[in-house]
């Protein structure tokens, strides 16, 4: 049976758009679409995005960001007025393609530095560079120190053509964390030393999350990612907007009768109390489904009227390629062979099915398996 994973591009531009509202311009909104926009598929979100007014496409590294330049510039033609900027930087060896193809690097350390300027030189790269400072992630950045002794030399940040310092907040998604103002107040420190010493920077440091942290925290240009195709519950607070661009509907390979006593599946780990009647879902931990979901999740089973229906539990251990549902509490002849059971979508927030899991949004999204059928619903379909 087809699994079939529905994609409302329609749902990611107006999100995107009402991002945009909210930070307000001049603020440049981008768009983060690594991974293959969170495993939605690349070539048809960038051209949404696009058409819905976005400019600055963030990815992960140089493949992905020569696959979005072709998927644009089929779309823009000229290719002149979008951005594509690289979170990870360029690794030794790459530096003359960003130059070539009009690619921003993301510098993350003082080596990467270094050599890009090796490279760089005299030939500026047309959209300059971006240097990224750690102001409390530990994850990639120059620290707060290397950062002093570089913008001590302003000619060297200038044969960099440094022109934006970046950071990324580690606890945007928990508001009243203290770490979120001390971030703050070190990337501005440095916005500070850079305009003192070497030129005033453009700046980038909120996410998706660190959008709803407020104005304080968008500075020039923000990179949203989750918040392009989900809500989430910090975006339903500030009254974004924000849809779900996802469902996901999996279709039911048998449905049988398990009487009192018996057990399901794998290490039986679900034991029935009393007669159920089950239906087995083709899709399981190979199409994105967690283990961890187990006798944890909950999905949903339309009335055939349209309106209303029936929230049911996952019973037992997730297999590879099936998930076996609870459907007792449905009258007989709901559910049959063919019938499609709703994990993610209206009734199934994907909040809730990471919480399940005991995971987070993004690592559903992204897990969602390459076995789909991704069918694609936009604004005027061709």
């Amino acid at each position: 049976m087809t699994h079939t994973l529905t994609i409302n591009l329609s749902k990611i531009a107006a999100n995107w758009q009402a991002l945009n509202r909210f930070v307000s311009a001049p603020v440049d909104c981008g768009a983060v679409v690594k991974a293959d926009a969170y495993s939605l598929g690349m070539a048809e979100v960038l051209p949404a995005l696009y058409l819905a007014g976005c400019r600055t496409f963030y990815v992960a590294n140089l493949g992905e960001a020569l696959d979005a330049r072709g998927i644009l510039s089929d779309v823009c033609g000229s290719y002149s007025d979008v951005a594509i900027v690289v979170l990870g930087g360029c690794a030794p060896g790459e530096e003359r393609r960003f130059i070539d193809y009009r690619l921003v690097p993301v510098l993350v350390s003082t080596a990467m530095l270094e050599r890009w300027c090796t490279v760089n030189g005299g030939e500026h790269n047309v959209l300059g560079s971006i240097l990224k400072l750690n102001t409390g992630m530990g994850r990639l950045g120059l620290e707060p120190a290397e950062f002093e002794r570089v913008v001590q030399d302003p000619a060297y940040l200038a044969r960099a053509d440094v022109r934006m310092l970046m950071s990324h907040l580690a606890c945007a998604d928990e508001p009243e964390h203290s770490l979120n103002a001390e971030q703050l107040q070190r990337f501005r420190r440095a916005l500070d030393v850079s305009s003192e010493r070497y030129r005033p920077l453009t700046a980038s440091l909120a996410n998706s999350a660190g959008v709803c942290l407020g104005g304080d925290y968008h500075f020039n240009a923000v990179r949203p990612g989750l918040g392009l195709y989900t809500s989430f519950a910090q975006a339903d607070a500030c009254g974004l907007g924000l849809e779900t661009a996802v469902e996901l509907h999996l279709p039911v390979v048998q449905v049988r009768n398990l009487p009192a006593g018996e057990s399901v599946g794998y290490g039986a780990t679900y034991r029935a109390e009393r007669d159920a009647r089950l239906a087995v879902v083709a899709g399981g931990y190979a199409d994105g489904l967690f283990r961890a979901l187990s006798n944890r999740a909950h999905c949903w089973v339309c009335a055939p009227s349209g309106a209303g229906g029936w929230r049911v539990p996952v019973v037992g251990r997730i297999s590879m390629d099936t998930t076996i549902v609870d459907i007792s509490a449905v009258p007989e002849g709901v559910v049959a062979e063919g019938s499609r059971i709703e994990f993610i979508g209206e009734h199934v927030p994907l909040d809730d099915l990471a919480a399940s899991a005991q995971t987070i949004n993004y690592e559903i999204l992204t897990s969602l398996g390459v076995r789909y059928k991704r069918h694609y619903i936009r604004a005027n379909p061709s």
